[in-house]
């Protein structure tokens, strides 16, 4: 399939990441040039445009009109909703996928038509609420090609991280911590982060780094 994703933020990167594992033809939409060309450099490939993909001419030159599926998964819902809509509008072929940060404008999307919605936020707090023991890493999700991996962790209060900023920590190579949930509520974490005792984190590393990672936010080998 032929798949552009407008966003190359984290998330973005990886989709990109695990889609062209799978041997499918990537186009990604960044409008932040820096983002772009840290995206081409990770997965050592040109893929990634520079444009707005709220801008229909963007979309156009991205292939969008040839495209199985076109992915909003920016970090602001109104620019996905628009994406969306003008994927809908100008380009009958492609399947759209948006991303939802606020829970809350999940049915908007829904009611105007776009295809499927993920709203990250409730797939955290189902994944969360699971019984985990706190000195496991647990696999959650495996993506095909096995070389990425989504696991949960949960910092006890012997944590050697505990108090630290996520800057601070030694994390194995492409290991990214994408969310935690603390005190109920879902968090985006960035470098100035604190860990606190008792954190969940969802967690996206490659296989073998599970030993690395239990030292640095457990303690335990």
């Amino acid at each position: 399939m032929f798949i552009v994703v407008v966003g190359g933020g984290k998330l973005g990167t990886y989709v990109a990441k695990a889609l062209l594992e799978e041997k499918h033809e990537v186009v990604v939409i960044e409008k932040d040039e820096k983002k772009a060309a840290r995206l081409c450099q990770f997965l050592s490939c040109e893929i990634a445009r520079v444009g707005d993909g709220c801008d229909p001419l963007v979309l156009e030159e991205a292939g969008a009109g040839r495209a199985d599926v076109v992915i909003a998964d920016t970090g602001d819902d109104e620019d996905n909703l628009v994406i969306s809509l003008v994927t809908k509008k100008k380009f009958s072929r492609p399947r759209t996928i948006a991303r939802v940060n606020n829970p809350k404008n999940k049915q908007i999307f829904e009611e105007l038509g776009i295809d499927s919605v993920v709203s990250g936020t409730e797939i955290v707090l189902s994944i969360v609420q699971q019984e985990v023991n706190v000195k496991d890493v647990a696999p959650l999700m495996s993506f095909r090609g096995g070389n990425l991996e989504l696991v949960r962790l949960s910092v006890p209060a012997s944590s050697p991280a505990n108090q630290k900023r996520l800057s601070d920590l030694r994390l194995p190579k492409h290991c990214v911590i994408v969310a935690l949930e603390r005190d109920g509520d879902v968090i985006v974490p960035d470098g100035e982060t604190l860990v606190r005792a008792g954190d969940a984190m969802l967690i996206v590393m490659q296989p073998g780094a599970t030993k690395e990672l239990r030292t640095e936010l457990v303690g335990a080998v």
